[in-house]
């Protein structure tokens, strides 16, 4: 279920395997450092993580230096010292068996905690053999190279102290000088008194014999050497020798700094040995060799010193430092594709910032990883034969690199797969944003969130998104040269408008089909789901689908469908005006009956012929021969709605006559008003027609007293079973008070229903102010007015201004009401 919540598609084993490895990984430096690992801020033994039993095997207590460039590597290797138990015999033992007996206790306690930590992985990682996953083979390389570091740590320096004649104890890492770790004197009695014994006063491991003072027993004068690396100083000769006096140093060494110096590492830095030559003095020598044998540059593949046998293997021409060990190759996998894409997408929280609201939401994308190569390189070699590869199975599987072009989501199939379909998960569509198919400042909303145009989708989801949003159709740019290439086509429909982002890019609305088509990648949805998308998405506006609560009923047509005669409509169900076929009972017949009151300017601008009837139609004609003008376009849109309406309730074949519950009145004013039709029940749309053309545009305007005798008609002819709705339309600018617009609204609501009062300009906007005010006051009305308990919510008209520029513009606005409603399209492109 944790998978499921994370979008994690993984194979669970695979995840359980890089859970465990992770786990191991982030415990392995505590467990080699002191055998333990962390529980919350206490220490556990290592144990087996499947049966929580303890891991069985030898260890010791001692605390290792894990890290390469450890501050405390001197301390931790000076008590793992001090734990030899024959430690503080140094000088009654020969020093070169001393010295090789600490280095083996040494090596003895570092195999014991190697071992034990490598039994302790090997025991969590049983069940997981059948596995290949990045995070193992990151885990056994860290181990490797931790290992490594810590023989490094606990490789003793073996140079001659800089104080005494023992050998320096400290790291083979070790900066500054030379120490024994001792207090650098001769622990031995002295050879040559007799009776009370004295120490001898030689430096700790000096040649020859042990003696107090030189002077007392010896010779005691200078060394003719004196002042030459490994001398004594004094002459241990008899006393009043005569030849040369000399210590009893076993060679005086040349003392100059050995020649090992400039050599360039791998890391750039250069490296000068700090030792001195000890080639003796009296020996003829062309370099200078410090008593340091082995090579003491670091292997240019890991952090062990160079196994050469030469200290001044440096010098040679082309010298390579390798410590003839073998080693994992640092590459990448250079095989073509990708090696793993991890199962669980990486998540974060994100604020996303839109145009209408701000929100926390969890933002998924995928991580594609080029692993590491896992050949070994053999010993003496510096890179192995062959290409680099993440996996020795000659069948390991490589991803293809197609991405999905809204998610970023690499393709989950074999490179070159044969499918001709690209497949992944899908995640957070962070390469999008938000289109919408409408006008400035239209918002979708997607699971109780809202988004303008430009948004940004990174919120949505490629595997989501459509089943949240139902029947739809995905917005893109257009592939076309023109708009008319996208004719004829029933998974595209163009988009006349221009639409955000990159409005100047003309788009299409396209089927969820072909949208997952030109994606490339199979389409993530089930087939119920694929054929519930593919259905048109407009939608009966009867109120007992677009209420509170309530499904909607959508048009059962695919999408994009040519509209539908509304004379073709079935024994069950209607065709509404505007071509959409539904299975439920006509809005027209269920909904609120209206009185609509039409009052049109017939004043004498309304002859101005800018505008015409709507051409095309069975009366353009009849129209035209007497008012092929402003009135005449007029005419011809309430001859368009008195049909749909007519159309709308005659569906299936019924009769008008005993359906039509609205009534229809007309007023007609200038600077006079005439009402040419009141409260009209039986008439036809050409009846209607016929009425109006017996008037033609003349004379002033005056609204007063157009807007009082639409008052008066509600009133006379008011019912209960009605609501009022007035259409006022003018085409130029004409004062009104606010009183007489709030007058007739208070009427109405006294008789016991707020009237719904649409005003619509057919003029230019800068002379409409007054049309806006009047629908805003009685919007406010309507508002604030007691609500009818028998109507519902949903049928109510709130008044609105609309703006007709042109004769079908017109024609659409007085249509609104009859037609469907379609759902706001909007999607997410690039």
């Amino acid at each position: 279920m944790a998978k499921l919540k994370s979008n994690d598609w993984g194979a669970l084993s695979h995840t359980m395997a890089s859970h465990r490895a992770v786990q191991l990984h982030n415990s392995l430096s505590s467990a080699l450092e002191s055998g333990s690992v962390m529980n919350g801020v206490e220490k556990e033994p290592l144990k087996n993580l499947d049966t929580d039993e303890f891991v069985i095997g030898d260890d010791t207590e001692s605390v290792f230096a894990v890290g390469s460039g450890s501050n405390d590597r001197e301390a931790r290797l000076a008590a793992l010292e001090q734990s030899w138990d024959q430690f503080f015999t140094r000088q009654q033992t020969e020093e070169g068996v001393w010295f090789e007996g600490l280095t083996k206790h040494l090596d003895h306690l570092l195999t014991l905690r190697i071992d034990r930590v490598g039994e302790w992985i090997s025991l969590n990682l049983v069940r997981f053999q059948a596995v290949s996953h990045e995070s193992i083979e990151d885990l056994k390389r860290a181990f490797d190279n931790m290992t490594v570091d810590m023989r490094s740590n606990v490789q003793l320096c073996g140079v001659q102290c800089a104080t005494c004649h023992l050998q320096c104890i400290q790291s083979r890492l070790h900066q500054g000088q030379h120490d024994c770790k001792t207090d650098h004197k001769c622990s031995h009695d002295c050879d040559f008194c007799d009776g009370d014994a004295k120490m001898c006063g030689m430096n700790a491991g000096h040649p020859g014999k042990h003696i107090c003072v030189v002077s007392e027993h010896l010779c005691g004068l200078d060394c003719a050497f004196s002042g030459r690396q490994g001398c004594l100083v004094a002459c241990t000769k008899f006393i009043d020798h005569d030849d040369e006096h000399t210590c009893s140093a076993s060679a005086h060494e040349c003392g100059e700094p050995c020649d090992l110096g400039g050599i360039r590492l791998a890391d750039g830095s250069m490296y000068d040995c700090p030792g001195k030559c000890s080639v003796p003095s009296d020996r003829e020598h062309v370099q200078h060799r410090c008593d340091t044998r082995m090579c003491p540059v670091v292997c240019m593949l890991c952090k062990r010193l160079c196994s050469h046998g030469d200290h001044l293997h440096g010098l040679h021409r082309g010298a390579i430092h390798l410590c003839g060990q073998e080693h994992s190759c640092k590459q990448n996998c250079s095989k073509p594709g990708i090696c793993e894409i991890d199962t669980a997408p990486l998540s974060i929280e994100a604020t996303f910032t839109g145009q209408h609201e701000t929100f926390q939401y969890t933002k998924y994308s995928q991580v594609s990883k080029r692993l590491k190569c896992v050949k070994l390189i053999p010993a003496g070699a510096t890179e192995h034969t062959g290409d680099h590869t993440h996996s020795m199975d000659p069948n390991v599987i490589h991803f293809c690199e197609t991405r999905c072009e809204y998610c970023g989501y690499f393709c989950t199939q074999p490179l070159g797969h044969p499918q001709k379909e690209h497949e992944t998960r899908h995640g957070s569509m962070s390469k999008t944003r938000w289109a919408i198919d409408g006008d400035d400042g239209d918002a979708i909303e997607v699971e109780g969130r809202r988004y303008a145009a430009n948004d940004d989708g990174a919120p949505m989801m490629c595997n989501l998104v459509c089943q949240t949003m139902g029947r739809h159709a995905h917005i893109t740019y257009c592939r076309e040269a023109s708009a008319a290439d996208c004719t004829g086509n029933d998974q595209i429909q163009h988009i006349q408008k221009r639409v955000k982002p990159h409005p100047e890019i003309e788009k299409d609305s396209i089927t969820h089909t072909l949208f997952w088509k030109r994606s490339g990648f199979k389409d993530p949805y089930s087939k119920e789901e694929q054929a519930e998308f593919a259905k048109c998405d407009a939608m009966c506006r009867g109120p007992e689908h677009t209420g509170p609560g309530t499904r909607p009923s959508y048009c059962t047509l695919p999408l994009f469908h040519p509209p539908r005669d509304p004379a073709s409509a079935p024994a069950t169900g209607y065709v509404s005006v505007d071509g959409h076929l539904f299975a439920c009972r006509n809005p027209v017949v269920l909904q609120q009956a209206f009185h609509v009151i039409f009052v049109i300017d017939r004043s004498g601008s309304m002859d101005i012929n800018d505008r015409h009837p709507l051409p095309g139609t069975p009366t353009t004609a009849l129209i035209s021969r007497t008012a092929n003008n402003r009135l005449g376009a007029v005419f011809s849109a309430l001859h368009s709605f008195w049909s749909a309406r007519h159309a709308a309730v005659t569906a299936g074949g019924q009769q008008a006559a005993n359906l039509r519950r609205d009534s229809y009145s007309v007023v007609m004013f200038d600077h006079t008003v005439v009402t040419a039709l009141a409260n009209d029940f039986t008439s036809t749309p050409d009846q209607l027609l016929n009425t109006v053309l017996a008037y033609e545009a003349d004379g002033g305007t005056n609204f007063t007293l157009a807007l009082q005798q639409a008052r008066n008609i509600m009133e006379a002819h008011w019912s209960t079973e009605r609501t009022p709705v007035i259409i006022f339309l003018s085409d130029g600018e004409c004062s009104i008070e606010d009183t007489a617009t709030q007058d007739v609204c208070r009427a109405a609501i006294r008789l016991g229903k707020p009237v719904s009062l649409q005003t619509v300009s057919f003029g230019p906007e800068g002379s409409s102010r007054f049309l806006r005010r009047m629908a805003e006051i009685a919007a406010d009305a309507q508002a604030n007015a007691p609500r009818d308990p028998l109507a519902p919510a949903a049928a109510t008209v709130t008044s609105t201004y609309s703006q007709a520029l042109d004769s079908v513009q017109l024609a659409q606005t007085f249509l609104g009401i009859a037609e469907s409603l379609r759902k706001q399209r909007g999607s997410l492109i690039q």
